[in-house]
């Protein structure tokens, strides 16, 4: 698309800049008056909150319960020691305002291919109804997005050292997301590297793209000798946060997918046909449920059937408890691998996040839909336009659908 035309295209678009902004506003506020004002915890808020107090007090212990770098816990409580008050509306109104530079991101990273669908697709992933609730929750989830979506939107702007800067942001804020550090890394080393030719290129290339990338790469470096150190990544709890490689967590992931993109996922239909009529698809489709039952394991006490509170626990429940049921979840998690087979993303090096986003998910033991978001998102901001009937519905669905996932927090039916 050239400039004039993306232009053009943006101009007729409903979603300019003004509107985009209105609807978030108008979510944040809403949200945030659901939420934010509650006098109890939700989820691990009741492990985070603590952390920030101890902070807040002057006493410099990170607590059993925290398992990641409190840095998310000491900028809160700096920022607390500063106003001179500890309370959970006024952690939570910091929690929004960090994570409200995520939809700005999303608006930028967009904006680099598909310059027309920067303000939908900012707006429906403010309102998608996985993400929503943790604008306005102490979770370090969406601090910790923002931060891997500024080091991806940094290196392929070819700021190398801010890069770096924002990439050491991420893995403090979240450990686990070094897998997304490594991808940036590998965006910066790739970078001029032809479509075909890729061994060629590095080869020849490899010394000068290892240089480029330092900032980046200091940081992947930086991680390994804290894994050696501390003998795992996990801070507190340790036992129950080790590495491991659990593939019920990427099949997991590939239901939630399906369900997150289910529009894009109907209008690839003509397109997955045709690579359903390749036999070698269907022998690799066998192949993959018979791995999928084989290896099917829900072994992780934080998601034993008396936790069935939290809703992807629930679906964990009824997957283990009925095999028909386990064995027709099937179709929709190879379902948004054909999706993925026919979607091609807008640089070829993006395709990248094929690769790590299976290796990010599936090194979690822990099944838990807040590690799919990192790659979810990314995928969200580099996919190409489904069509405006797509987009709307998938838009439709997430307004529909979040309002139910409020109720439910706020009432104490569920948790996500």
């Amino acid at each position: 698309m050239s400039p004039d035309t993306a232009g053009a295209a943006a101009e007729r678009s409903p979603f300019g800049l003004v509107a985009t902004c209105l609807l978030i506003l108008l979510g944040a506020v809403l949200g945030y008056a659901a939420l934010g004002f509650r006098a109890f915890h939700f989820g691990d808020e009741g492990f985070h909150a603590p952390q920030v107090w101890t902070f807040f007090v002057g006493r410099l212990e990170i607590l059993q319960t925290t398992t990641m770098l409190p840095a998310y816990h000491a900028v809160l409580a700096l920022v607390e020691r500063l106003v001179g008050w500890h309370d959970n509306r006024l952690l939570r109104f910091l929690n929004l305002l960090g994570s409200l530079a995520l939809p700005v991101l999303v608006w930028q990273l967009v904006s680099l291919h598909v310059p027309a669908e920067a303000g939908r697709r900012t707006v429906q992933w403010f309102f998608m109804p996985l993400l929503f609730p943790f604008w306005f929750l102490i979770y370090t989830d969406a601090w910790a997005i923002v931060a891997v979506l500024a080091t991806m939107l940094l290196a392929l702007r070819k700021h190398y050292v801010a890069a770096g800067i924002a990439a050491l942001a991420a893995v403090l804020l979240r450990q686990d997301m070094i897998v997304w550090v490594g991808m940036a890394w590998l965006l910066v080393a790739l970078d001029g590297a032809p479509a075909d030719g890729w061994r060629a290129y590095w080869r020849a290339h490899g010394s000068s793209a290892l240089v480029r990338g330092w900032p980046v790469l200091a940081v992947v470096i930086l991680f390994v000798a804290f894994y050696v150190w501390n003998d795992g990544v996990a801070v507190g709890d340790r036992h129950r946060h080790t590495v491991g490689f659990n593939l019920t967590n990427l099949a997991y992931f590939l239901l939630c997918a399906w369900l997150v993109f289910l529009p894009q996922n109907l209008r690839a239909l003509p397109r997955i046909w045709g690579v359903l009529r390749r036999p070698l698809a269907l022998v690799l489709l066998l192949a993959g449920f018979a791995l999928y039952m084989a290896t099917y394991a829900n072994e992780h006490p934080f998601n034993h059937p008396n936790m069935r509170f939290y809703l992807h626990n629930e679906g964990l429940y009824w997957l283990t408890r009925s095999t028909w049921l386990r064995g027709a979840a099937f179709v929709p998690m190879a379902w948004m691998v054909l999706t993925l087979c026919v979607t091609r993303l807008a640089d070829r090096r993006l395709t990248l996040l094929y690769l790590v986003a299976p290796l990010s998910v599936a090194l979690h033991p822990l099944i838990e839909q807040r590690y799919y978001l990192p790659a979810l998102t990314l995928f969200q901001v580099w996919r190409p336009g489904a069509g405006d009937r797509a987009e709307n519905a998938a838009l439709l669905i997430y307004l529909l659908s979040t309002p139910l996932i409020v109720w439910g927090i706020v009432t104490k039916r569920f948790f996500l």
